[in-house]
């Protein structure tokens, strides 16, 4: 139970993190830190708490956003099997370059899907989606992975959730 209250305290902040640093910086200096979230944990701790976190980024996701209830909580779900499938056939524990690359991977699965559901009643314009939306959450994700995994690990060690 202390697994769930801290993933829902941390998919949270995510949220308020990502609103302030939209407010702030733009889409350009705006990382997804909740598919960063739903990755970690199931790096740290495997599919179900994952599927958790998804659940409850999705849910704060679509509180707020404009799109019919739910799409953000399968896009999340959906990045956090696309973890798992990258996971499984390229990442290597321990390595940055791996978690970069799981990282890009899950980011795009995600853009891929949200960019499906959310245009299926309109005509698809691809290159304003990657110029416009792809791009720069792409970018700003990569850059701030690697400190946002260091910071969610001390969390994580913190409130001793692995066992």
């Amino acid at each position: 139970m202390k697994r769930v209250a801290v993933i829902a305290l941390v998919s949270y902040l995510a949220l308020v993190l990502e609103f302030l640093m939209y407010n702030f910086w733009g889409k350009w200096g705006c990382p997804s830190l909740s598919i960063l979230v739903v990755i970690f944990f199931n790096l740290y701790l495997g599919i179900r708490f994952s599927i958790i976190a998804a659940v409850f980024c999705g849910i704060f996701q679509d509180s707020l956003g404009l799109s019919p209830f739910g799409t953000h909580v399968l896009v999340y779900v959906a990045g956090s099997y696309a973890t798992t499938l990258v996971r499984r056939y390229v990442y290597q524990p321990g390595s940055r370059f791996s978690r970069a690359v799981v990282t890009f991977f899950v980011v795009v699965a995600c853009f891929g899907v949200e960019a499906v559901l959310t245009n299926m009643s309109h005509e698809l314009q691809l290159g304003a989606l990657l110029t416009n939306v792809l791009i720069p959450q792409l970018l700003a994700t990569m850059i701030a992975a690697t400190w946002i995994y260091a910071q969610l690990k001390n969390i994580g060690i913190f409130f001793k959730l692995k066992s």
